[in-house]
């Protein structure tokens, strides 16, 4: 989440600031001085910067990682080495974006997901601004952003008994969605229905969830509000936790505003 109990200098918040003050020096450095710009992107330890074109080199996690809080140049496609994947910060005790997820290494409640679509959400730009405080407080910096996923599963660790290898699944992690694999304990996955593609079912997850929590501070999920009155007002039905927002209250049978 978004910080809110932040120190201030005049009134404003010092995240803030830094967040202000790393984007206005990619800018700076981006548009007077371009060859500096690979100085302001940190090297990511796990990734195979000269990767040898062999036969194992299509099956290893691509991913695009966040090299530290600032503008658009930190995004990075990075290839990671052998043997390792994205992972949500619960996936593992390791305070890392990447895990190992060959046998043994492999959580047993946790499943291997070749991904095949995420989406993007506000929270994946306050992640590059530095202004995500999870994200800041329980992996840090590089990271891999996103939530939202779908693909196949390809292994299931040895407890896992929902999901079998060849599954078409979808769900959300705790970051680390933007990846080829990702690692996730299977709780956070469901089957996709028939008839729903990878790319609609990966759009779905994190807006669905945020307008099932806001409807439940206010009241009205998972027990019926006892008011009378069942009018909600949505702010900005236009963007996607609002649009899905919209459809769960008329079907708890709210008059959505």
């Amino acid at each position: 989440s978004l910080g809110t109990d932040m120190v201030k200098i005049l009134g404003q918040e010092v995240a803030i600031l830094l967040a202000l003050w790393a984007n206005l020096i990619s800018w700076i450095v981006r548009r007077l001085a371009p060859s500096l710009l690979p100085h302001l992107i940190p090297i990511c330890p796990e990734e195979d910067s000269a990767p040898s074109p062999d036969s194992t080199l299509d099956t290893r996690t691509v991913c695009i990682s966040i090299g530290r809080p600032g503008g658009t140049e930190q995004l990075r496609t990075v290839t990671l080495m052998k043997g390792l994947a994205t992972c949500g910060y619960n996936a593992t005790d390791i305070k890392s974006p990447f895990i190992r997820y060959l046998p043994p290494a492999l959580p047993s409640d946790a499943v291997v997901l070749a991904n095949h679509a995420f989406s993007i959400n506000f929270a994946d730009c306050a992640i590059r601004w530095g202004l995500y405080t999870s994200a800041t407080d329980r992996v840090g910096y590089p990271i891999v952003p996103g939530f939202d996923v779908a693909g196949v599963v390809e292994s299931v660790g040895s407890a896992v008994t929902a999901f079998a290898v060849g599954d078409r699944v979808f769900g959300v992690t705790l970051f680390g969605a933007y990846s080829s694999r990702v690692v996730l304990p299977s709780l956070q996955l469901r089957a996709i229905p028939d008839g729903v593609s990878m790319e609609e079912a990966a759009s779905i997850p994190t807006v669905a969830l945020t307008a099932l929590y806001s409807l439940h501070l206010a009241g009205q999920w998972p027990s019926r509000s006892l008011l009378t009155n069942r009018a909600v007002l949505v702010h900005s039905a236009a963007g996607g936790v609002g649009g899905m927002l919209v459809q769960m209250a008329k079907l708890l049978d709210l008059a959505p505003v």
